[in-house]
C-alpha cells in the first residue's frame, strides 16, 4: 500500500473511531435497565437496601429463567451514577458461587448460577465513595431461599 494510501486510510479511520466514540459515548455510559442488564427470565423478588444510617442505597433484582436465577443490584439515592465499591454474590446451596465486584457507577451484576433443584442466596456490599464500609446485606440472613 502507498504511503499516501495508508495515511488516508488511518486518517479516516481514526476519524471513524472518534465519530463513534462521540456519538456512541453518552450511550454507553448511561445506566442500564435492571431488565435489559444481562438477566433472562421474570423478577421473582425485589429487595431494597439500606446503609446503617438508613438511607436507601440500592436496590436489589432476582430473576428465574427456569434453570438459572441471576441478581442484578442498582445502586439508588445520592450512590447512584457514582463510582464506588460494590461487592454482589449469588450462592447455589450445596456449593457454587458467581461474584462481581470492583468499583460501579449505577449497579453490580449480573450474577447468576443454574438454580435448578436447588436454593440460592445472595449479598450485597457497599462501600462508600470514601470507602468506609456501609451496607453488608445477604439475603436471607441465613440459610438458603427461592428453592425449585
Amino acid at each position: 500500500m502507498s504511503i499516501l494510501k495508508h495515511k488516508a486510510t488511518r486518517w479516516l479511520t481514526s476519524a471513524a473511531v472518534l465519530m463513534g466514540v462521540a456519538v456512541v459515548g453518552p450511550v454507553a455510559t448511561a445506566p442500564a435497565a435492571s431488565a435489559a442488564s444481562g438477566c433472562g427470565g421474570s423478577v421473582i423478588d425485589t429487595l431494597k437496601h439500606y446503609n446503617y444510617n438508613g438511607a436507601h442505597v440500592a436496590t436489589s433484582y432476582l430473576y428465574w429463567d427456569g434453570t438459572y436465577n441471576c441478581v442484578v443490584s442498582d445502586k439508588a439515592g445520592s450512590y447512584y451514577g457514582v463510582s464506588s465499591r460494590m461487592s454482589l454474590t449469588i450462592y447455589r446451596q450445596g456449593g457454587g458461587s458467581d461474584p462481581d465486584y470492583g468499583y460501579f457507577e449505577y449497579y453490580a451484576g449480573p450474577v447468576k448460577v443454574n438454580g435448578r433443584n436447588t436454593c440460592i442466596a445472595f449479598e450485597l456490599d457497599m462501600w462508600s465513595t470514601g470507602g468506609a464500609d456501609m451496607l453488608q446485606d445477604r439475603v436471607p440472613p441465613s440459610g438458603y431461599n427461592h428453592c425449585d
